[in-house]
């Protein structure tokens, strides 16, 4: 029990460290985007998003890798006699390498002839969006080798650290964003060119504290074979759930894309923008409970990886629906504060919609963390993957039929709920949980929660004018409404602990 509650106590400290972290985070990048969209204009910030977008489609490949990486580091720290952090940081660069290649090899050629072909880009632009291309490139092969020094730092839970580079990347885009506004040259291609130098600087930093402080990382000629197999079948299942998730975000902007031009990726991109800005708050728990997700696993504590599991869920929906309630509600003042006169068509729509669906699919990833700690990725991705993957024709054949932009996201969000079901379903078959305990636990408290904090701050946007004092009183109320709710509806003991915890560090 001891150490449990010391466990519960450095998942709280962690947490503070990325939320201090997020809170800065969020408040930069926001001001940052309303800096940039000036800068560039619509279009030329719609056509960074779309091309960017697009490569950064290939970059579910790294993504999956960097998820085997850190549960293959925290499984040998739970686990110490079946192989070491050097057997696992040796396999780990000779994939990345492996995987760097085999990006470049597909962007260039794939990549380049939708670029020529398929996407819709001004004439006068296009050479511009082939260097923004060519700069998103390099920027994606940078991150693939950063990956198995960042996953190192993860694992070890050094997450100051790790939040004093997110703040050393929101601050470096903010000077760009500057930069790019009082540059004489070419303003889309300068923002590709520094973002490249950035994403240098970012790996560099990792690279140089993990090399430090961690001695384990040294490279040797002799290959830790037995590795190979089980990393690449993990990272396998896991890039076929990744690829999934690729269709359902990127495979989307490129159909509204080839439907409706750069404009409305523009409005997608600055709702994609809010959407990451607060899910980057579930990005913090999710990380800060992880590497004790999987080193209880590693080492038989059934019972404490299914309440981990537990609290993982409920925080993660509680947070998301605190932070979404106040900006639903009051989002025509919030884009028009952010973007000024700037905000594209579809803005709202596309904001509402994207975060309703990322508050239930906040469920989900608790659920996936939980597969990753049994590596046990087989079934459960090609079901879940299956599930997503149909959003791509179903929203195609809604565009087809004549439908505006925003059915595509409610298409997402149809199957989003679809695939929470199927998920459970899933999990029940290779980590021993009670779906009905689940239910009584976890969804039955989030639903009535979310009810229960949305019914006054939507009697205040009734019986109030809109403006700022509209707005204050309604974050005011919704956040305390909110918070008691969480409290006596959604935590049990345990987490109300591990929430005293947070607030206690949170005041020293």
């Amino acid at each position: 029990m001891t150490d449990n509650s010391s466990s519960n106590k450095r998942i709280a400290k962690n947490s503070l460290f990325l939320y201090l972290r997020m809170g800065l985070v969020l408040v930069v990048s926001l001001f940052t985007t309303r800096i940039i969209i000036r800068a560039l204009g619509v279009e030329d910030y719609g056509i960074q998003s779309v091309v960017s977008g697009f490569v950064s489609m290939f970059a579910f490949l790294n993504t999956s890798m960097s998820n085997g990486v850190q549960r293959f580091y925290n499984f040998s720290l739970g686990k110490q006699e079946e192989y070491s952090i050097k057997d696992v940081y040796n396999t780990a660069i000779r994939i990345q390498v492996l995987l760097a290649i085999i990006l470049v090899i597909l962007l260039e050629t794939v990549g380049l002839w939708y670029m020529y072909y398929k996407m819709v880009v001004p004439d006068a632009r296009f050479k511009a969006a082939l260097w923004v291309f060519q700069f998103s490139v390099a920027s994606l092969v940078v991150l693939v080798m950063q990956i198995p020094y960042a996953a190192a730092i993860m694992a070890y839970e050094r997450m100051d650290y790790f939040a004093y580079v997110s703040i050393f990347d929101v601050f470096a885009k903010l000077g760009i964003a500057y930069a790019v506004m009082y540059s004489t040259t070419d303003k889309l291609i300068f923002y590709g060119a520094l973002n490249l130098v950035v994403a240098l600087i970012g790996c560099l930093l990792y690279f140089i504290y993990a090399k430090k402080h961690f001695k384990e990382l040294k490279f040797s000629r002799k290959q830790a074979r037995p590795l190979f197999k089980p990393m690449l079948s993990f990272t396998g299942w896991n890039v076929f759930g990744s690829f999934a998730y690729m269709i359902k975000g990127q495979g989307l902007n490129m159909l509204l894309n080839l439907f409706f031009g750069p404009i409305v990726n523009a409005a997608r991109g600055v709702s994609n923008m809010v959407m990451s800005a607060l899910q980057g708050f579930q990005s913090n728990i999710v990380i800060a409970f992880r590497p004790q997700l999987v080193q209880s696993y590693a080492s038989g504590e059934i019972n404490r990886v299914k309440n981990l599991f537990y609290s993982l869920s409920k925080f993660s929906f509680v947070m998301l629906s605190i932070l979404s309630i106040p900006v639903i509600m009051e989002l025509q003042l919030i884009l028009k504060v952010w973007l000024g006169d700037s905000v594209p068509e579809y803005t709202v729509s596309f904001t509402i919609l994207v975060l309703v669906n990322m508050v239930i699919s906040s469920l989900n990833t608790p659920v996936s963390q939980v597969v990753h700690a049994t590596g046990k990725m087989r079934n459960y991705q090609i079901g879940t993957s299956t599930v997503i993957c149909l959003i791509l024709p179903a929203a195609w054949l809604a565009l087809k039929l004549g439908c505006n932009p925003t059915a595509v996201y409610w298409v997402s969000l149809f199957f989003s709920i679809i695939n929470q079901v199927v998920c459970n379903l899933l999990l029940k078959r290779v980590f021993n949980y009670s779906i009905r305990e689940y239910c009584q636990c976890v969804i039955v408290p989030c639903m009535l929660f979310s009810v229960v904090a949305a019914i006054i701050p939507y009697l205040i946007t009734i019986l109030m004018e809109d403006g700022l004092i509209r707005a204050i009183v309604l974050l005011i109320i919704s956040l305390l409404t909110s918070g008691f709710a969480a409290y006596f509806i959604v935590f049990n003991d345990t987490e109300r602990h591990m929430v005293f915890s947070f607030i206690k560090k949170l005041k020293k």
